[in-house]
């Protein structure tokens, strides 16, 4: 279960991440060569996430800061960021820190 209290970021020293459009790609690095085999590619909200944890941050500030971008409903917002964060750690895309 993911707390939005706490502080997430993303584990940029195993991933290349490129923004195309709207929508990012991120490249798995192992033993500092792409894995090709493994790409991930995220829309536009997936992104905006992504970009808001370039710099540690809770889950809530993410989701505050998604409020400023997109017209939703918070509780609805906080469900989905919850979701992504989780799925996202499994993937090893994002890291829980402190």
């Amino acid at each position: 279960m993911i707390d939005l209290a706490d502080k997430y970021k993303l584990n940029d020293h195993r991933f290349v991440m490129r923004r195309v459009g709207d929508e990012t790609v991120l490249v798995p690095l192992s033993d500092n060569v792409a894995d090709m085999t493994s790409v991930l590619t995220f829309n536009e909200v997936g992104s905006d996430i992504l970009a808001a944890l370039e710099q540690p941050a809770t889950g809530m500030e993410v989701v505050e800061k998604l409020l400023t971008l997109y017209h939703v409903e918070k509780e609805m917002l906080e469900k989905d960021v919850e979701d992504f964060i989780a799925e996202a750690i499994e993937k090893k895309v994002i890291e829980k820190i402190g």
